[in-house]
């Protein structure tokens, strides 16, 4: 089980998760005020300050909100960080850290539309300060002047490699059981899990729910054929929990494991709503492309285009044939191979962080118990606790807003945040007849929806929607009022002729900038 880091895997991995993270940090603010003041701490901010669960003053003071300027500020910080990540520019220690430190900042500072995604991500990028990432394919490279022939196979770095590596498999590993042992036990009652034969229904209910679910064509057939759902149901869990530890084992084929769960996240970013989780488990597959498959396509392009790519060095004996090898000057080979040796100083905080990974994931288990109660991984935003479509859930909710705007009632707000079109709707119609199925793309964007997706189930749900509405009736004041209504939904069973039943009466909560009401 020797793990061998290509290079030029780390590089693509750099790249591409730098322009996820440009993407996201664009996504968070694409309806301009409206995104920003979920992330501000104003008397107009759609959050109140114990909305957050980071009241430690540590975190008070790393998340800190403030002003729409000062949040401005720091999403530019991150943005010019993520930029350079991506370009592999001063890509050195200090400014991968402050990347991190930034990131784990600009999600923890609004939580309602964080998710699984983000903790994973995180958790990536902390073990890439500990890699040399820009070792290829860089503006750090570039400016080296290093253009000989270099081992793409990392010597040293081994326990940062490990830790790369095996957070990715406690990742889908403590998915998996966190549908299965965490909640049934080391028994026969796992086979009561709807992850578990002989139910295997929950793609069914994860399809037919309302949050992230695409109405498509695909989508329709998978929940009409209940044998079709099974079967993906299965080999969703096989995929996920298979398939990680065999690219953890295999020493030479790790691409086709690999392959697998990258087909697993682009199926569900078909059949979902759900950008964020299927890109980054998409882009994370790249680390497990070994070095004999870079090697046989780079000497395919250096073959073809000889003036600007060279020929590679062989990173593993199998990597090239002898025939391939032989533009190569060996003897111009040694000084760069001793170049990409790793550090010689022990790094005490990586072996630090590889072994409070087993240990808070272990503690997650219920192996063994935890030492600090889980508070330095809380502390770091490092906790191991992994959960994706665990129940799946048998209730579902669709939060419809609506506005009364120039004479005109019942104005779906969701639809003028995102296009600025002024479309109405028939809210008794909305309110009494058969609940909507093409709910995901009412939302302005995938964050809003996940934002809103428990509302639901808060206990302080009254105050939060009445603070929601009266700031936005500050960010948009040419509304005469607003009104949002709940939908709490039971997802009905295989089999059924209805997706959804009503599971109790609308929740509504209506404001005319100062008359509140809660109907239930």
């Amino acid at each position: 089980m020797n793990q061998n880091q290509d290079l030029r895997s780390l590089a693509s991995f750099r790249i591409l998760a730098g322009c996820y993270l440009i993407y996201d940090v664009l996504s968070r603010l694409q309806h301009g005020k409206f995104s920003l003041l979920w992330y501000t701490s104003t008397n107009n901010s759609f959050l109140q300050p114990q909305d957050t669960p980071h009241q430690s003053p540590v975190h008070k003071i790393w998340f800190y909100r403030g002003s729409e300027a000062f949040q401005i500020f720091l999403f530019l910080v991150t943005l010019l960080l993520a930029l350079l990540f991506t370009l592999g520019y001063r890509c050195n220690v200090l400014s991968k850290t402050l990347l991190w430190l930034n990131v784990v900042a600009m999600q923890c500072r609004c939580m309602p539309p964080h998710d699984g995604s983000d903790t994973f991500f995180r958790h990536l990028l902390l073990w890439c300060i500990q890699l040399p990432v820009s070792e290829v394919w860089s503006l750090d490279r570039c400016f080296n002047g290093r253009r000989r022939p270099l081992k793409y196979t990392i010597c040293g770095h081994t326990v940062a490699v490990w830790g790369l590596r095996l957070q990715i498999v406690l990742m889908y590993l403590g998915t998996v059981m966190n549908r299965t042992v965490d909640r049934y036990g080391y028994s026969l009652a796992i086979f009561e899990s709807k992850w578990m034969p002989p139910q295997l229904t929950a793609v069914h209910y994860a399809l037919s729910g309302s949050l992230a679910t695409r109405e498509c064509w695909l989508g329709n057939f998978v929940r009409s054929n209940l044998m079709i759902s099974k079967f993906m149901t299965l080999s969703s869990m096989l995929i996920e929990g298979v398939a990680p530890i065999l690219c953890l084992c295999m020493s030479e084929n790790t691409h086709i494991p690999a392959f697998s769960i990258f087909m697993l996240h682009f199926g569900l970013l078909v059949l979902m709503n759900l950008p964020n989780w299927q890109i980054v488990g998409m882009i994370t597959c790249i680390i497990w492309v070994p070095s004999q498959i870079w090697d046989k396509l780079q000497v395919k392009l250096a073959l073809r285009f000889p003036h600007w790519i060279v020929m590679p060095p062989p990173s593993t004996p199998i990597s090239l044939h002898k025939k391939d090898m032989r533009d190569v000057d060996s003897s111009k080979m040694g000084d760069e191979l001793r170049k990409v040796k790793g550090p010689r100083r022990r790094p005490y905080l990586t072996y630090f962080l590889f072994l409070y990974m087993l240990l808070d994931f272990a503690g997650n288990r219920k192996w063994i118990k935890k030492i600090d109660n889980g508070d330095i991984g809380e502390f770091l935003r490092f906790s191991q606790y992994w959960v994706m479509f665990n129940g799946p859930p048998l209730t579902t909710s669709q939060v419809m807003l609506l506005g009364r705007l120039n004479g005109k009632q019942d104005v779906n707000v969701w639809e003028w945040i995102k296009n600025g079109k002024i479309q109405t709707i028939d809210a008794l119609s909305f309110e009494r007849d058969d609940p909507w199925t093409n709910f995901t793309h009412v939302y302005p964007s995938p964050r809003v929806e996940r934002s809103f997706s428990e509302w639901y189930n808060k206990k302080d749900r009254k105050r939060r929607s009445e603070h929601f509405l009266k700031s936005l009736c500050a960010v948009a004041p040419s509304f005469d009022g607003f009104k949002l209504i709940i939908q709490v939904l039971n997802i009905m069973p295989p089999g059924s002729a209805k997706r959804y039943q009503r599971s109790q009466s609308d929740i509504v909560t209506e404001i005319t900038c100062s008359q509140v009401s809660d109907k239930v």
